[in-house]
């Protein structure tokens, strides 16, 4: 059954959930429509103030009017430094908590667990501090489901208060609306500055107060701001005893934010980021920004730089007098298209540089070589802020967060140097502080550590550059300060997690200990909630405590039969070894044509007679021909069958040596050179078939093509098959530059969509640009690496870029990983598709191979005239290959071998395939190449099903030739009963 998928954005910009969930469903071509078939019925916001820290907890009930079942997407973006810490999805019409799982393994599990059409629940952080989920089922006719998400925050600092800020203008009426806010330990009244109705006020109760609203039918009105005095001087600090006599403390130090008069620059660099995802930042805010830095920088050299999947050179400006204007209407016509690359990015030669960016790097890894102090500045709500800060951090720069700061005063770090943290006096009480770097003082500071033994004192000390000038003393008493029933621990988690993630690939393992410890949502942790504990056994995850009995109980009687699954992987592979060899050496001797018998005269003796006699003749010449070179053949096969035997039951250490006699043997008795059959492939255009290419009809150059595609974008702006297709159009017009550029925005549609980076890399590699198809397939197998086609993607990518042994051991990792039943069962037969490009690589490059981890049981010399391989870039879909000889017969998944030999691998019809299609000798003709679409279970935003078709000629012969066609599906609905004829080999 198809699923339509909705996608529900939970947007959160200053400091606190800002606006009411925007609901969307699917409008079957990639995209999104809005919907009001399923509704936000319940929205609850709970937070709990202590101090200058708040835990809020966010529970939302969706509900279901439409008349068919539904799956929702949450995909929302958390303030910076903040981290979802807590996760539930109602199971059984009760609340259950998530667990944290290592993002890749949850990943794994809830493909696992789709195929059974029960879907768990996952929280994920994506890109930047974007933070996604997935709800489903909603049952139809007034179904519903709740979720529910926790995360810390801290009060900012707003004049001479601490403010608590809950953005309330809702444009939607919400059924059911609850807020709830509770303050502990305070003396003081909280001062309300703004309320959502006039019901809602503070009530003491001791030394706790409460305010509360519940509301029907509701459509907000006013925000909630509320006030906390604070003294000039005062400190604040909270600890959380832990085991070993040892603590966690929470100190917020009222520290002014100085300043001190810098020099001005005479020369800067603008570096405007014009990717695609540019646009969505809030430009009107960077405006203001340059404008309030040229009224005091008021003479000033502006060059301009433009960065998305190329760096390139802007105009440069003399400001005079504060007067920007045509910098100001230049940047405002700037067009952004295409990915972002900061690897692109050049040395500058510029006094400073102002970095306008949200830090995400879509389409290739950073490469920061700027030694000039840089000001990284984010306008969007989307957006990687350990990035940002790293770059600003490293070039003695500052980043600015335009997107939750006023501008106006966010200018001040481009025109003063501020006072920064510069760390504390050694003191072997404390450890694991953090910040553990130089911070600035924008607004207040919060230090975080671990206390070890009850109570010292902590020198911190404050100054410009390296330059202390300030020191504050922070008393720390376990007895005195301890608060009961708040989570310390995870306000210092959430601090020591953010340092780590500026270096999130060299931090993996620590970052996992970390978010695993304290269930905090990470790049390399999930928190994740299964519907029974049969699955938490299954996939050896530790549910949360309301099952852990029954967990531990079922624990002890269940083996894992993960190590089976991997020898079950590998015989499987050795026995398709032996059945590719033995198809390999099976003669196919394809009947002679038959011609229609004129009924006028019987000629049947005779014809048996002509028949007898030409079958005995060609058979003679044949194997007088051959007989020679058949001899050496079945000496070099038995001669690797004794090695092979050899190999196979030697020490670990000779197998390595038994391996390159093997290779030796194959250069000496190569069965490659009788094989090579000069032919020749013909590819087919796919052409597409969507309304928007009658734009294009009369463009016959880039240039034009460019126009008409900016021109009509922001129409199918969320349409991956518009950057595909006009791509296509500027690759035939020769422009590589162009189709690039409008190719690489793919990349910034989504955030870790595999689905879309699939389809870059196809038709990357199809355009020959390797370097970035390994990119895209390596960023697919850090999101994805339970697939076997994640590992063979690379190893093909890997192939191209000449890295011959990083091909060699990702395509061995697809027969050496463990993987679930349910995966392997959706990939049977994949063995087949890697066995020939192990091979191949071996009998190419053989020389230039390690090969002693590879067992000699799964090694042949397979030299085919004739290849075909197919690919798709989405689960839960069937595609089919069919090849018809020159005999006219067709090879397909119901007649997988043809009478010449024709030979075709399992049919895939719920994974990403591939399908193989292989002929050892081709007879002499033409070969008609098609491909058929039998369905898909899933629309997603990647729009249509990509294939790939890779065809080759003279495989693994040395003389082998490639081409390949990328392109997608054009039906909407149901199967090209005809197939689509995509190439031919003539012969």
């Amino acid at each position: 059954m198809k699923r339509l998928y909705l996608q529900f954005l939970l947007l959160l910009p200053v400091f606190c959930l800002a606006q009411i969930p925007r609901i969307e469903i699917s409008n079957g071509k990639g995209g999104y429509k809005n919907s009001d078939q399923v509704i936000l019925q319940k929205l609850q916001i709970e937070t709990k103030i202590v101090g200058k820290i708040s835990t809020n907890t966010i529970t939302m009930v969706l509900k279901n009017n439409s008349g068919r079942l539904r799956e929702g997407r949450v995909t929302f973006p958390l303030p910076e430094g903040i981290s979802a810490s807590g996760y539930a999805l109602d199971i059984n019409g009760k609340l259950r908590n998530a667990v944290p799982v290592e993002k890749e393994k949850a990943k794994e599990v809830y493909e696992t667990i789709k195929k059974r059409n029960v879907d768990p629940g996952v929280l994920e952080k994506v890109e930047g501090n974007n933070f996604r989920t997935t709800v489903y089922p909603v049952a139809p006719n007034g179904g519903e489901r709740t979720l529910q998400i926790t995360y810390h925050d801290e009060l900012k600092k707003s004049g001479n208060v601490y403010q608590y800020f809950l953005p309330l203008n809702y444009t939607q009426q919400i059924p059911e609306f609850i807020i709830k806010t509770t303050v502990f330990q305070s003396t003081e009244t909280p001062i309300l500055e703004e309320k959502p109705d006039g019901e809602y006020n503070f009530v003491q109760k001791g030394n706790v107060w409460t305010a509360e609203t519940h509301k029907t039918n509701y459509r907000t009105g006013n925000n909630l701001k509320i006030n906390f005095p604070q003294r000039e001087g005062s400190q604040n600090i909270l600890m959380q005893p832990a085991s070993g006599n040892s603590s966690y403390f929470l100190a917020n130090l009222n520290v002014l934010p100085n300043e001190r008069v810098k020099k001005l620059p005479n020369q800067i660099a603008v570096v405007w980021d014009n990717s695609l995802s540019g646009k969505n930042r809030d430009h009107a805010k960077e405006f203001i920004l340059l404008d309030e830095y040229f009224k005091a920088n008021t003479n000033v050299t502006v060059k301009t730089y433009f960065i998305s999947n190329t760096f390139d050179k802007g105009k440069t400006f003399k400001i005079k007098d504060g007067n920007w204007n045509e910098l100001k209407s230049y940047l405002s016509k700037i067009s952004y298209d295409g990915g972002t690359d900061f690897g692109e990015l050049k040395p500058l030669q510029e006094d400073e540089i102002l970095f306008f960016t949200d830090g995400i790097s879509s389409f290739g890894e950073m490469k920061i070589i700027w030694n000039k102090p840089t000001y990284t500045i984010s306008s969007s709500n989307t957006a990687n802020f350990n990035q940002l800060k790293y770059i600003s951090n490293k070039t003695n720069g500052e980043f600015l967060n335009l997107n939750e700061n006023d501008p106006k005063k966010e200018v001040r770090k481009l025109l003063f140097q501020p006072l920064k943290f510069l760390g504390i006096e050694s003191n072997s009480a404390v450890s694991e502080i953090y910040p553990s770097m130089s911070e600035t003082i924008s607004q207040d500071f919060v230090l975080a550590g671990i206390l070890n033994g009850n109570q010292t004192s902590l020198k911190v000390k404050f100054g410009y550059g390296n330059e202390v000038t300030e020191t504050r003393i922070i008393t720390l008493n376990a007895q005195e300060q301890s608060v009961k029933d708040w989570e310390i621990s995870a306000f210092w988690a959430q601090k020591k997690l953010n340092e780590l993630e500026i270096f999130s690939k060299q931090n993996k393992d620590e970052i996992k200990n970390l978010s695993q410890q304290f269930g905090l949502v990470s790049s390399n942790m999930s928190l994740m909630v299964l519907e029974n504990v049969e699955d938490y056994v299954r996939y050896d995850i530790t549910p949360p405590l309301e099952l852990k009995t029954q967990f531990d109980a079922m624990v002890k009687n269940n083996r894992t039969a993960k190590e089976a699954r991997l020898k079950d992987l590998m015989e499987q592979a050795e026995m398709m070894t032996e059945n590719l060899k033995a198809w390999w050496k099976k003669e196919y001797t394809p009947k002679p044509k038959r011609y229609p018998t004129p009924t006028s005269v019987s000629r049947s003796d005779t014809a048996r007679e002509n028949d007898l006699e030409e079958v005995v003749v060609t058979g003679v010449s044949e194997m007088r021909t051959s007989a020679v070179s058949e001899r050496r053949r079945e000496q070099a096969q038995m001669s690797l069958k004794e090695m092979t035997y050899i190999a196979s039951n030697a020490p670990q250490a000779l197998q390595g040596r038994v391996a390159g006699i093997q290779v030796g043997y194959r250069n000496k008795y190569s069965n490659s050179a009788a094989l090579i059959n000069p032919g020749r492939i013909t590819t087919i255009e796919v052409e597409s078939k969507a309304e928007y290419m009658k734009l294009f009809s009369r463009a016959n150059d880039s240039e034009t093509i460019y126009g008409i595609y900016l021109q009509n974008r922001k129409e199918y702006e969320n349409l991956p098959q518009y950057y595909f297709d006009v791509a296509q159009l500027l690759f035939k017009n020769n422009d590589r530059k162009l189709g690039l550029k409008v190719l690489s925005a793919i990349a910034d549609l989504d955030l870790e969509n595999e689905e879309l980076y699939k389809l870059l890399a196809y038709k990357l590699k199809e355009a020959e640009v390797y370097d970035k198809e390994l990119f895209a397939a390596q960023k697919v197998l850090e999101w994805r690496p339970f697939d076997p086609q994640s590992y063979r993607d690379v190893a093909l990518a890997f192939e191209d870029n000449g890295n011959y042994q990083a091909a060699l051991d990702n395509l061995y990792k697809v027969l050496t990983q463990s993987y679930t039943k349910e995966l392997a069962d959706r990939d049977n037969g994949i063995e087949e598709i890697i066995i020939m490009e192990i091979n191949q690589l071996i009998a190419n490059h053989g020389k230039q191979l390690n090969l002693n981890n590879i067992n000699p049981k799964i090694m042949a010399d397979l030299p085919i005239n004739i290849r075909v391989v197919i690919n798709w870039n989405k689960d839960d879909t069937d595609i089919d290959l069919w090849v018809t000889d020159p005999n006219n017969e067709r090879c397909y998944y119901s007649n997988k071998e043809t009478e010449i030999g024709g030979r075709l691998s399992d049919d895939f019809t719920r994974g990403f395939g591939p399908e193989q299609f292989l002929l050892k000798k081709a007879l002499k003709g033409k070969y008609k190449i098609q491909t058929n679409f039998f369905g898909e279970r899933q629309v997603g935003i990647a729009g249509p099903t990509a294939i790939m078709a890779e065809i080759y000629i003279n495989y693994a012969t040395g003389k082998q030739e490639r081409k390949i066609v990328v392109f997608q599906n054009q039906k909407e609905n149901g199967r090209n009963e005809d197939g689509i004829l995509i190439g031919e080999f003539e012969f």
